[in-house]
């Protein structure tokens, strides 16, 4: 499948990553066999396994609940004819999985929705199915910022001229026309938490989201970071402030939480997700229980329970350990490993509460 020349907020970048064929395991090989292969054959099979192991994706228990919800969600709006469609929202810390896990999921229900309904909406294959549209929110986000946006993923032939001289309300009906021409039954919009409640733009483009949602025939996934905390769910405003307000009556709030596993609860959860990472890693001398039991500790102080650090350390720690022929893990090399700065700074600190929960526990 030939990987498109446009951006990737676009419906040919979403079809491309939707049904661009998955990634094959590579065979396992023992160190004898990687031995045994020429430099060519060698450099390929550490190419293979690195975009293995980058396609890893891990559907933990708060995954799989945020899905099936998003399931339940989609189905009830399908039969929303009279009332307004209820909306979804993912909010995360930063590096928890927001954008994997929204992005996954709508991958997931192109493919589904295409599986079933087929490749195009009419008989004369003339207008492609386009089940999902996706796009990303900016810093200085505004109502013709957002319709451009949405009007563009479809690459309109008459996008290139709308910029600067086409009214927002203009774009928004050419935008919707578009959703019901390709028959999207879902939205996904990411970093909304770039709508700020308190100000005239949040107010406005708030205002615009619920309006979209009564006259698009969609869905409306959203995620972004702290979207509780920056008051988007806020009750009892009023005023100005009352569309901002009338989001937590209308969005499903599905919320992700870093790991903790220092509690009864969350140690298993941590271990069968160290697990589930352990039995994907293609490296020749990785062992059982290298990484839920020998490593567990280890890996949540370097990642303080964060996914997206933890999934940063170990494809980095991978890849490293391919290229030195170290074929494994441990906190020698992983020690050599530097990720993102936030869960570098938080390492003393989790350090700290690990080796006294560990102390508790043997006393």
């Amino acid at each position: 499948m030939i990987k498109p020349d446009t951006g990737p907020s676009t419906y040919e970048w979403w079809k491309y990553l939707a049904e661009r064929p998955s990634p094959v395991r590579p065979e396992r090989l023992s160190m004898a066999q990687i031995r045994a292969l020429d430099t060519v054959a060698r450099r390929d099979y550490g190419r293979q396994r690195r975009r293995w192991h980058e396609s890893i994706l891990l559907r933990t228990p708060q995954v799989v609940r945020a899905n099936e919800q998003l399931d339940d969600l989609l189905e009830a709006n399908e039969d929303a004819v009279t009332r307004v469609r209820a909306a979804a929202a993912i909010d995360a810390p930063p590096s928890l999985g927001k954008s994997t896990t929204v992005d996954a999921y709508g991958l997931r229900y192109h493919r589904e929705q295409i599986d079933q309904l087929g490749e195009y909406v009419d008989d004369n294959d003339d207008i492609l199915r386009i089940p999902v549209c996706r796009i990303t929110l900016t810093g200085d986000v505004t109502i013709k910022g957002l319709h451009q946006q949405l009007f563009e993923f479809y690459a309109h032939p008459a996008r290139r001229a709308t910029t600067g001289r086409v009214l927002a309300r203009d774009l928004a009906t050419m935008a919707g026309d578009a959703v019901r021409r390709h028959e999207t039954r879902l939205i996904i919009i990411d970093d909304v938490h770039f709508l700020r409640p308190g100000t005239e733009k949040g107010e406005q483009v708030a205002n615009e989201l619920k309006w979209l949602a009564n006259e698009y025939p969609a869905t409306f996934l959203f995620a972004g970071v702290a979207l509780k905390q920056r008051g988007l769910f806020s009750e009892g405003r009023n005023g100005e402030f009352a569309a901002l307000a009338q989001t937590g009556r209308r969005w499903t709030l599905l919320q992700l939480h870093a790991f903790d596993p220092l509690t009864v609860i969350g140690a298993p959860v941590w271990r069968d997700t160290l697990l589930g990472i352990e039995q994907r890693l293609m490296l020749a001398r990785m062992r059982p229980g290298t990484l839920a039991d020998t490593l567990s500790d280890y890996l949540y102080i370097r990642s303080t329970g964060v996914i997206g650090s933890l999934m940063q350390l170990i494809r980095l720690g991978a890849i490293r350990a391919i290229r030195t022929g170290k074929e494994t893990l441990d906190t020698d090399l992983l020690e050599q490993v530097s990720i993102d700065e936030a869960a570098e700074i938080a390492r003393g600190a989790t350090a700290i509460l690990v080796n006294k929960a560990r102390r508790v526990a043997r006393s």
